[in-house]
């Protein structure tokens, strides 16, 4: 472990030294209280009507046990991890969790005996296969996920330093493959060193995806062009936004015309192969051109759509003296889906060399990985997903960090049961550093079964707070039932603001009636952040529901925000919602706020309401605003809206911005409108030699996004519920592509 995580790990223990023992208890047992007393109303407002009368009557029986021992509060004591929520099923002085207590109680002593000698720090995610455990529930009238709601982690012994081999215990986690069904033995965790030291809060530019519309990645001439820049203030909901707005903000299906309808053989498919035909010569120029920008644009678009003669094209780029060319070449030839391609680009990522192509080094392996999960969402055949399993674990012990990131990168595109494997055995390797072992907990989130739930509950519970922030985000996708349970209680206890909030989205992602009680609880949280990431959780929730009551609740709350900085997320939580109601504020803030930032995000929050009004306030909007970031985000969700008539308006803002990332965002808009009149202004200003570099550049970029044969933006969709603070430089460069 790096000294700076022993000092960080010793800090917080010394911050709890001065509080006498009894003290530390009473305040956890207090917090172990109110946590049990929500769950019991939550029990209590459960509808009965599926249940038997015998089930109801045993169901009652129990419910009393679980107020008594409440009321009692001679809850567990572990002192096996002192910074960690780690259940267990029987302490060592023999009291057991309020799950063992009710098994206890109607006689089950031999199944906790069971469960304690086992696996005595299981989540009920972990018994879930059990059918002992599964036939007492259902005789009990209980869920499996109230169960799990029921279950809480004991309370910690005053902490005090807990060392192995020299250093403080890092976190305490199962092994891979334990527990998830019949309980086996030796299912127990097990210790391990923890990571290296996370990096700092994210602060200034690169801070997440920015095309279009965010950070965006490093010009060719090496300088940063951003949209905007975030600072230490922004490492909240802004951040989370930026990585994930492609979600909700997506661009138009491309509809090209083809004339009249009787004319023979012009199908949509044989004209989009004849535009990219056509447009596919000036391209092949373009790759030799004196600037790089449209060296490296040209280079992505041809990956997009080029013929089979793509590989053969891009290949010599990969040795260009501009480190922006050969990363769009590696991307374009990751896009293109060859198999060709897919063959380079395994050499390249297995040491950096092939075929002629100079040494790329640890950050073009890196690149290379990213391009082959491209290449295979592209069509490359699945036999590629064994051979990155492979080539990683041929690296025996400690990954390189960019491999390793960029490997579960590409399990984010190719989530195959060994990539799965192999994210769950980084995930709890305590050799690995920080950003490799949160890459390989968000790429969990693809898989489904009780196992691995059971993993990433111990993640969200254990003492490593970066962690806990992946798995609180990677929970939010994850398709289980028990999901919503292990996230409320996470809430209910996690001291990290950053790690509640988390869970606030993730339950927001998750929907169903208690995500919707928590977040509409938490809207009146004396924690003004909180209520900023309650508001969003709970737009994405009304979304996903189709939902717009909610803006009952997102509505009061608003005028309730004192923090001018904070009411952005309500806007964009109201749009998320589709809330009729809400285009008067919505409106006015697009015209009357003072920070142009702010403007920004009312015009995206329109373009997530939609509709005649919304378009036709935006469209007023682009002619008189002054401000070039406003402008280009008002360009965008006009995009987004995909209006015919305003292509000429998108067309000219592009023609006044000066900076380049601002004139990609702007060309991005004509993309995301997809109606060929947008195709036909982007093509004109890729045979328009006389225009300026930068906008040309942009152009072309657009044109590859249009004519592009698998969707634009996957590379952000891998950026998705992501832990933003751990991510590595070069990633985030990446982020701010349209691939």
């Amino acid at each position: 472990m790096q000294l700076t995580s022993v000092l960080f790990a010793a800090t917080l223990l010394l911050a709890q030294a001065p509080q006498p023992a009894s003290d530390a208890l009473a305040d956890q047992r207090a917090q172990a209280r109110e946590r049990y007393v929500k769950v019991e109303n939550e029990l209590g407002r459960a509808s009965l009507e599926s249940l038997s009368p015998e089930q109801r009557e045993a169901r009652a029986r129990l419910l009393e046990v679980l107020d008594a021992y409440v009321q009692r509060a001679d809850f567990g004591v572990q002192s096996i991890d002192p910074l960690a929520r780690l259940p267990q099923f029987v302490d060592r002085d023999g009291r057991r969790c309020a799950i063992a207590e009710l098994l206890h109680a109607t006689g089950e002593d031999a199944l906790v005996a069971s469960v304690a000698a086992q696996h005595n720090t299981a989540w009920i995610a972990d018994l879930s296969g059990d059918p002992r455990f599964l036939g007492w529930l259902d005789a009990h009238g209980l869920a499996l996920d109230e169960a799990a709601r029921i279950q809480g982690p004991p309370m910690v012994s005053p902490p005090a330093p807990v060392t192995q081999g020299g250093g403080l215990l890092g976190d305490v986690v199962p092994p891979p493959g334990s527990g998830g069904g019949p309980l086996s033995p030796g299912g127990g965790p097990s210790a391990r060193p923890g990571p290296s030291s996370p990096r700092g809060p994210l602060t200034g530019p690169g801070a997440g995806p920015g095309a279009p519309g965010g950070m965006g990645p490093r010009s060719p001439g090496g300088e940063e062009f951003i949209a905007y820049a975030l600072t230490q203030g922004d490492t909240g909901w802004r951040v989370w936004w930026e990585y994930n707005k492609l979600e909700f903000l997506r661009p138009n299906r491309f509809e090209l015309d083809t004339g009249r309808d009787d004319a023979p053989g012009r199908t949509f498919t044989s004209q989009l192969d004849f535009t990219r035909r056509v447009s596919s010569p000036p391209l092949v120029e373009a790759l030799r051109h004196r600037d790089a920008r449209i060296r490296a644009a040209a280079a992505s678009a041809l990956g997009r759509f080029g013929g089979p003669d793509v590989v053969e094209l891009l290949q010599p780029l990969l040795s260009d003296t501009t480190l922006a060319v050969r990363d769009a070449a590696l991307l374009g030839l990751g896009a293109s889906g060859r198999s060709g391609a897919g063959e380079l680009l395994l050499d390249l990522a297995t040491d950096g060399e092939a075929r002629g192509v100079q040494d790329l080094g640890q950050r073009g392996r890196a690149l290379a990985i990213v391009a082959l999960g491209l290449c295979r969402k592209a069509g490359l055949d699945a036999s590629y997903d064994a051979k990155l399993a492979d080539l990683v674990r041929a690296g025996s012990g400690k990954l390189s960090e960019e491999v390793g990131v960029a490997a579960m990168t590409y399990a984010q595109f190719s989530p195959a049961p060994e990539l799965l494997v192999l994210a769950r055995e980084l995930a709890f390797d305590g050799a690995q550093s920080w950003p490799v072992r949160s890459r390989a907990i968000e790429a969990l989130q693809h898989a489904r079964d009780a196992t691995t739930l059971g993993m990433l509950q111990h993640l969200l519970s254990g003492s490593q707070m970066e962690l806990r922030r992946s798995a609180a985000l990677a929970l939010g996708e994850y398709d289980h039932d028990l999901v919503v349970a292990g996230l409320l209680t996470a809430h209910d206890l996690e001291k990290e603001s950053m790690t509640r909030s988390y869970a606030l989205v993730s339950l927001g992602r998750q929907g169903g009636v208690k995500a919707r009680e928590r977040l509409v609880d938490a809207l009146d949280s004396s924690d003004g952040a909180e209520r900023a990431w309650a508001a969003i959780g709970l737009g994405i929730l009304a979304r996903e529901a189709g939902d717009p009551s909610l803006a009952s609740e997102l509505a009061p709350a608003l005028k309730r925000v004192k923090l001018v900085g904070e009411r952005p997320a309500y806007w964009l939580a109201l749009g998320l919602a589709r809330a009729e109601g809400a285009f008067e504020v919505l409106s006015r803030e697009l015209v009357d706020a003072n920070d142009p930032q702010a403007r920004m995000y009312a015009a995206q929050a329109l373009a997530l309401l939609g509709g005649e009004r919304a378009h036709s306030i935006l469209r007023e909007r682009l002619a008189v605003e002054r401000s070039d970031l406003a402008r280009s985000q008002i360009a965008l969700a006009l995009g987004v809206l995909g209006r015919r008539e305003d292509v000429e308006a998108i067309t000219k803002s592009l023609a006044g911005l000066g900076d380049p990332m601002l004139q990609r965002q702007v060309a991005s808009a004509l993309a995301f409108h997809g109606t060929s009149d947008a195709l036909v202004r982007l093509g004109a200003m890729l045979a328009d030699e006389k225009l300026d570099t930068a906008v040309r550049a942009a152009a072309i970029d657009g044109l590859g996004m249009m004519l592009g044969r698998t969707p634009p933006l996957a590379l952000a969709a891998t950026a998705r519920s992501s832990n933003p603070t751990l991510q590595p430089p070069w990633l985030r460069e990446i982020y701010g592509t349209t691939f």
